[in-house]
């Protein structure tokens, strides 16, 4: 499913996952919607590519809320506390107006996205399938997995360490955790698998059972999706369109480019169409599937 628009609350059960390619980095109507401390932060960044993920990200939070509580993107008020330390940096959540809406944003390159979820904890995570510095940070993986991307080929190694990144970093984000907890205490199922928790080695434990799926994605990129609680049905949106209709002052009609094209999240991995393998119907599907169950989770 695929949609330029934001009507109302993510159903029951159900998670929007909007993409957007970032936009410039100083445009002055999407600047508008931010808060104070959003712009502070906003020109604090030294790079174009800085300031563009951040402000696409920014924006499309706010737009999309907005259209699904019905207030401006302006009266908007969000707060960060830390699960670990309780300081002003941890996962951001709604403060104003009160809302079921749970959020988590990712961006990695040219491209943004932001998931949705109604009384559901998500995180979301994208990368793109590219070294950077030389080396892969393997000290980010369990043992198991660390054998894994080291017996991959080297023309795939960077791919199978990016999914396995993405599933962690998502789980992380969908317990407020971030990197407070070593990513190496969790252990997640093979780049070839199912996306799934087996194992949670550190403390605290997640607040629910943990579920996670693989996104579809731009070529070239990986995403993932972490729930607690239960599994969500992922829909696909359009989110460049909806920042362009905000800049512009009118219509843009959905991209017949939007790159996403949907397939299960159980689809088999494998390195030779990673990224770039979909469904013509571009309908995310979600088939029913036994998750192995994770040690150490409550």
């Amino acid at each position: 499913m695929r949609s330029a628009m934001a009507t109302g609350l993510p159903a029951e059960g159900t998670c929007q996952v909007w993409w957007a390619r970032t936009v410039p980095p100083d445009d002055p109507d999407l600047l508008a919607l931010l808060a104070g401390e959003e712009r502070r932060r906003h020109a604090e960044f030294t790079d174009r590519r800085g300031r563009a993920a951040h402000l696409t990200a920014r924006a499309l939070t706010r737009l999309v809320l907005a259209g699904m509580l019905r207030v401006p993107a302006t009266g908007l008020r969000f707060e960060a506390v830390c699960r670990s330390c309780g300081g002003p940096h941890g996962k951001p959540v709604l403060r104003s107006p009160e809302s079921p809406v749970r959020f988590s944003v990712s961006h990695s390159g040219q491209w943004c996205v932001v998931a949705f979820a109604t009384r559901t904890e998500v995180g979301v995570d994208i990368e793109r399938l590219a070294l950077r510095g030389g080396t892969l940070p393997l000290r980010a993986l369990a043992e198991v997995e660390r054998a894994v991307v080291t017996g991959t080929g080297v023309r795939h190694r960077t791919a199978a360490f990016v999914r396995y990144w993405t599933r962690k970093e998502a789980l992380l984000k969908a317990t407020g955790d971030g990197l407070t907890v070593d990513p190496a205490k969790l252990t997640v199922t093979g780049p070839d698998q199912p996306a799934a928790l087996l194992s949670w080695d550190a403390t605290p434990a997640p607040a629910g059972p943990p579920h996670l799926s693989d996104l579809a994605a731009p070529v070239g990129y990986d995403g993932a999706l972490a729930t607690l609680g239960r599994p969500l049905v992922v829909s696909y949106h359009d989110g460049r369109s909806l920042l362009d209709r905000n800049r512009t002052g009118a219509a843009v009609p959905e991209r017949h480019t939007f790159p996403i094209r949907c397939w299960p999240s159980a689809t088999t991995w494998s390195p030779s169409v990673a990224g770039t393998q979909g469904s013509p119907s571009g309908e995310a599907r979600s088939p029913r599937r036994r998750e192995p169950t994770p040690r150490n989770v409550r």
